[in-house]
């Protein structure tokens, strides 16, 4: 379990919004956009091979549902566990409840791919 005193961070990776997806709180730097995470394919010289051949693209766009869209847009390292988990509870009430366990769980796959870290301080 993730500690809430920590403060979950977005690593520095492609990433836009695009049409609106629903409620969110009214914070600076909260769009209420949908968030698209681009991420680059890395191919060995084979697939790079079969990628050319087949025209596929370099890049995945992976689009997050509305509560993860918001809890990236959280994650700017100036806020703690804890308040990132208050803010989403109050915006989704019972949607995410157990609000702690389901952005753990977001947040570990957020590290996994590599795209999120946790740090000790204010970013």
């Amino acid at each position: 379990m993730i500690s809430g005193k920590c403060f979950p961070t977005r690593l520095p990776v492609k990433w836009y919004t695009k049409d609106p997806i629903g409620k969110h709180p009214d914070l600076p730097g909260i769009t209420g956009m949908r968030v698209i995470i681009v991420i680059d394919k890395k191919y060995s010289f084979l697939e790079k091979f079969i990628a050319k051949l087949f025209k596929a693209p370099n890049e995945l766009e992976r689009p997050l549902d509305d509560m993860n869209s918001l809890f990236w847009e959280l994650m700017d390292g100036s806020r703690t566990f804890d308040d990132i988990c208050n803010i989403m509870d109050n915006t989704f009430h019972e949607r995410i409840a157990p609000v702690s366990e389901r952005l753990n769980s977001s947040l570990i796959n957020l590290i996994n791919l590599n795209l999120a870290i946790i740090i000790n301080k204010k970013f």
